[in-house]
C-alpha cells in the first residue's frame, strides 16, 4: 500500500513530464477555442438582435464573453504560462452564463414552452469541461458544486404554480429529466476518469524507479528524445550531467544492501534539492543518476553540477558518513545524437573518477580521442 501511495503522488509529476512537449499544442488549441468562442458569442448576439429575440442574459453575457474570450486568446499567445489561469477564467465565465441562463429558462421559457430551449442542451458540457481541466477529485467537487447550485436555482426560481398545474406535466417532466440526466453525466464522467487514472497509475509504474521513486531510464530516454526534437525544431538547447557515486560498492559490502538502498534514496533526494526549476534527475542504473537540464548550456550545467557535488560532500549519511560522487557534464552540440550526448557525459564522468572522484569534468575539456 505504501508503494502504491508513492506511485500516486508521482502521477502529477510524471504527467507534467510526459505532457510537457504537448503544452504548445494544447495552448494553440485553447487559443483557437477562445477565438471561436469570441466569434460565436458576437454572432449569437447579432442574430438575436436582428430577429428581436434577445433575452436579458444574452444581452449582458454575450458582449462580455466576446471581449473576454478574445482578450484571453491574445494574452495566451503572448504569455503561455498563463494557460491554466485563463482556462479557469473561461470555465468560470461559462458556468456563470449557464447558471443565469438556467434562471431565465425557469422563469420565462419553461412556463411558456413547457420545456427548455435548445441552449440548455449544452449545459452538460460544463461537467465535461470540469473533468477535462482538473484531476478526478477536484473535477468531481467542481461538478457537484455546479449541480447543487443548479438544484438550488431550481428550488428557488421554478414557479410553484407550474408544479401544481396538471396540464404542465411536460414541463415538470423536463425539469426532472434535466436534473437526473445531469447526475448521470457526472457519474459517467467520474467512472471514465477513474479508468483513465488507473491507466495513468499503470503507466507510472512502468516509468518510476521503485527504490528511489525517480523516473527510470526508460522514461529518461523517452524524455531525451522529446527534448532533442524540441531543440532541433525551436533551436533550444539542453545539457546532461552523468553522476556516479564514488565507492558505492564498499558501502554495500561493509554495511549491507539495506543500508546501501537507504543511501541511494537519500542521494536521490539530495540531488533533487539542488536542481533548478525545470531540471529532472533520472535513476539511470545502479548507483548512476542522469540530470537533464533544459535551457542550460554546458557552462551553466557545470555550475549546477558543482552545487550538487558540494551538497553531497557536506551531507553525511547516518552510520555511513559522506558519500561522494563523480560528475560528467555534456551540453548539446549541433548534429548531436542522443547516444553521442550521453557518451560524452559518460566519458567526462569516468575522467572525473580517474582524477580521484568528487569532482566535475566538462566534456568540452576532453580531447575528442580521450579514452574513458
Amino acid at each position: 500500500m505504501r508503494a502504491e501511495k508513492r506511485v500516486v503522488t508521482n502521477l502529477t509529476f510524471l504527467d507534467r513530464l510526459i505532457n510537457s512537449p504537448l503544452d504548445k499544442q494544447r495552448r494553440l488549441v485553447v487559443v483557437i477555442i477562445l477565438f471561436i468562442g469570441a466569434i460565436a458569442s458576437s454572432l449569437a448576439l447579432w442574430l438575436e438582435i436582428i430577429v428581436h429575440d434577445a433575452n436579458i442574459v444574452d444581452l449582458v453575457f454575450l458582449p462580455i464573453m466576446t471581449v473576454l474570450f478574445g482578450t484571453m486568446g491574445i494574452l495566451l499567445l503572448k504569455n503561455p504560462e498563463w494557460r491554466q489561469t485563463i482556462e479557469r477564467i473561461a470555465f468560470a465565465s461559462l458556468a456563470l452564463y449557464a447558471l443565469f441562463m438556467l434562471i431565465y429558462q425557469l422563469r420565462v421559457t419553461v412556463p411558456r414552452q413547457h420545456t427548455f430551449s435548445e441552449v440548455m442542451f449544452w449545459y452538460p458540457m460544463l461537467y465535461l469541461a470540469a473533468f477535462l481541466l482538473h484531476r478526478r477529485a477536484t473535477a468531481m467537487r467542481t461538478a457537484l458544486i455546479i449541480w447543487l447550485l443548479t438544484l438550488l436555482i431550481g428550488i428557488f426560481f421554478t414557479p410553484y404554480n407550474l408544479l401544481l398545474q396538471a396540464n404542465d406535466a411536460s414541463a415538470i417532466n423536463s425539469l426532472i429529466q434535466f436534473y437526473i440526466s445531469s447526475v448521470a453525466y457526472i457519474l459517467l464522467l467520474y467512472a471514465f476518469s477513474r479508468i483513465e487514472e488507473g491507466y495513468a497509475e499503470t503507466r507510472a509504474l512502468a516509468y518510476i524507479d521503485y527504490l528511489t521513486q525517480l523516473p527510470n531510464r526508460r522514461y529518461g530516454e523517452s524524455m531525451l528524445v522529446q527534448l532533442l526534437q524540441q531543440a532541433r525544431e525551436y533551436k533550444t538547447t539542453f545539457s546532461t550531467v552523468m553522476i556516479d557515486l564514488d565507492g558505492f560498492k564498499r558501502v554495500n559490502d561493509r554495511f549491507g544492501h539495506d543500508v546501501g538502498d537507504r543511501v541511494l534514496k537519500r542521494c536521490a533526494l539530495l540531488i533533487q534539492r539542488y536542481l533548478p526549476r525545470g531540471a529532472r534527475v533520472i535513476r539511470w542504473g545502479g548507483e548512476e543518476f542522469l540530470v537533464v537540464l533544459p535551457e542550460h548550456d554546458e557552462r551553466q550545467a557545470y555550475l549546477v553540477a558543482e552545487e550538487i557535488r558540494f551538497g553531497l560532500e557536506n551531507s553525511p549519511h547516518e552510520g555511513v558518513g559522506v558519500v561522494l560522487a563523480s560528475f560528467g557534464v555534456a551540453g548539446l552540440k549541433g548534429g548531436d545524437t542522443l547516444d553521442e550526448l550521453i557518451m560524452r557525459a559518460d566519458r567526462a564522468m569516468y575522467r572525473a573518477k580517474k582524477l580521484g572522484g568528487n569532482r566535475v569534468v566538462a566534456a568540452s575539456t576532453l580531447s575528442s580521442v580521450a579514452e574513458p
